[in-house]
């Protein structure tokens, strides 16, 4: 069994429910078959999407390479960082440690590109937006990348922060007005590429056609350092025809 380490807290939230997608996709029948995790939940690491949009000078990087480290000095064989936005410093994490650093979008473009899908929606923070960090790593998969429109974008934003942060309850109509104009754009499936935006889905229906970025980050840590279980092979909500 390989032990698992986690850099969390970004946020608070989004890092327990990503703790337990991994524990419920675990083919374990004791305790003892599930994979052990070192979890620092740190959520003083400076907001992310702030630095990336030049509206903050505080870095998160450093912070984050610091527990990559401490990480590795503790001999997990694995890292995780459950926040997507954080992947803009990916290559920079990757490059601090010597063990190997799960990358969510890679993960999802590889599990996309399998079931031939080729226009997607992404629902994200700004940061993840205007870096179009999905892009640069879904073109090597030939998958199209489609963003809400400025007042789509204002409302994802807002139930990022506004409402998910904030631990206020997510107002799904405004949710389902995103997730519609991706479709109606041609959007085949709808990422919600924001570990945020994975609290709505744990909390509310999303209906169809949705992949939780935090689900495609749960299966590769847990083909990487267990036995998945069967069930979780397909993530995509009622995907039938995927």
């Amino acid at each position: 069994m390989k032990k698992l380490g986690i850099i969390g807290g970004l946020g608070p939230m989004a890092t327990a429910y990503f703790m337990r997608r991994i524990i419920e996709m675990t083919d374990a029948a004791t305790d003892q078959e599930n994979i052990e995790m070192v979890v620092y939940n740190t959520p003083s690491i400076p907001d992310r999407t702030g630095f990336i949009l030049g509206k903050s000078k505080e870095s998160p990087l450093p912070k984050i390479v610091e527990l990559a480290n401490q990480l590795e000095r503790q001999n997990v064989d694995y890292i995780a960082v459950p926040c997507i936005t954080a992947h803009f410093f990916h290559h920079d994490i990757a490059k601090s440690v010597f063990v190997p650093v799960s990358n969510g979008i890679q993960e999802a473009g590889e599990y996309l590109s399998r079931r031939g899908i080729k226009k997607v929606g992404i629902m994200a923070t700004d940061g993840t937006a205007q870096t179009k960090l999905f892009d640069s790593v879904f073109k090597d998969f030939g998958i199209e990348c489609i963003y809400p429109n400025p007042e789509c974008q204002k409302l994802t934003m807002s139930i990022i922060y506004d409402d998910v942060k904030a631990g206020k309850p997510v107002d799904m109509e405004e949710f389902e007005v995103v997730k519609t104009q991706l479709l109606e754009k041609g959007a085949k499936v709808v990422i919600l590429g924001c570990t945020e935006l994975s609290i709505v889905k744990r909390d509310n229906n999303v209906g169809d056609n949705v992949l939780d970025i935090i689900d495609v980050l749960a299966q590769d840590c847990v083909k990487k350092c267990a036995i998945l279980r069967p069930e979780y092979e397909e993530l995509i909500t009622a995907n039938n025809g995927f």
